[in-house]
């Protein structure tokens, strides 16, 4: 009994202490991150506003179907699945799948075979779940967010989490709660952030990558980044290359940069975890 009470106390003090972090409860007005100060200058860039809408990120497809949310931009991860879903902007920020293990466990999670021997946990929806599924671990679970799967790390309710890098490095280098995990790379293939619209919505995609070039050109996109140390990860070539299509798009096409423009802002899609989406 006292050893459960005990765990059960060790489970209570990190959740406590990943939701100060992740700033879970929150409301989106004390936003910061990456995304979150991306999409902002991007609004000024056109001219409109933005509001942030929590979602589940298993219901992303639902809640932007349903117009409760006009962009998923979130640390989406363009795949050949999204870009038959959505609509998607140019690649906006490189990424990669990690492994993040206690750092107790060095000798026994060295790369992917090994980590199969392993509790593997994901968030339901992600690119995490994709590998892990294609991998066909024998013990693996999904859960609602990042930020929880590397929860069940640190607390000892998993052995594995399968992150993106940009997230797993935040967070194992940047805060003290965390220096008892470490990243293991499996050697997963490069990834690209990207946004997504509903799909046809080809003239709101087409106004959100001529800002993203936009201030990729004034130098207001590598400042953001280096804010939140993450200017090598800029896919700085692919921005700066977009050549906007307004001009030959059809009235249905743009059809759904109208309705944005006619409520004044865009409503955009998030989940919670640093460096993308947290508050302070």
């Amino acid at each position: 009994m006292k050893k459960l009470i005990i765990a059960i106390m060790m489970i209570a003090i990190v959740a406590t202490s990943v939701l100060a972090f992740a700033g879970c409860g929150n409301t989106s007005s004390n936003l910061i991150g990456f995304d979150t100060d991306l999409a902002k200058a991007v609004a000024e860039e056109l001219g409109v506003e933005v509001k942030f809408q929590e979602i589940s990120w298993d219901a992303k497809e639902t809640e932007l179907a349903s117009k409760n949310i006009d962009l998923i931009w979130n640390g989406l991860t363009i795949s050949a699945d999204r870009i038959e879903a959505f609509e998607i902007s140019s690649p906006y920020l490189y990424n990669k799948q990690v492994a993040v293990i206690r750092k107790a466990d060095k000798s026994k999670y060295t790369n992917v075979e090994t980590i199969a021997n392993g509790k593997v946990t994901y968030e339901n929806g992600s690119a995490g779940a994709s590998l892990a599924e294609e991998k066909n671990f024998p013990d693996q679970i999904g859960v609602q967010s990042q930020m929880m799967a590397i929860t069940e790390v640190l607390s000892g309710t998993s052995d594995v989490a399968i992150l993106d890098s940009v997230l797993a490095n935040f967070y194992v280098n940047s805060d003290a709660s965390y220096s008892s995990l470490m990243v293991v790379d499996i050697d997963a293939p490069a990834e690209q952030y990207g946004i997504a619209a509903r799909k046809k919505d080809v003239g709101t995609i087409d106004k959100i990558n001529t800002a993203l070039r936009a201030l990729a050109e004034n130098g207001k996109l590598e400042e953001i980044a280096n804010k939140y140390g993450l200017t090598s990860e800029l896919c700085l070539d692919e921005i700066k290359a977009y050549e906007s299509k307004w001009d030959t798009l059809t009235a249905e096409q743009k059809s759904g940069w109208e309705y944005i423009q006619n409520n004044g802002k865009f409503v955009v899609g998030y989940t919670l975890y640093a460096p993308i989406a947290y508050t302070e």
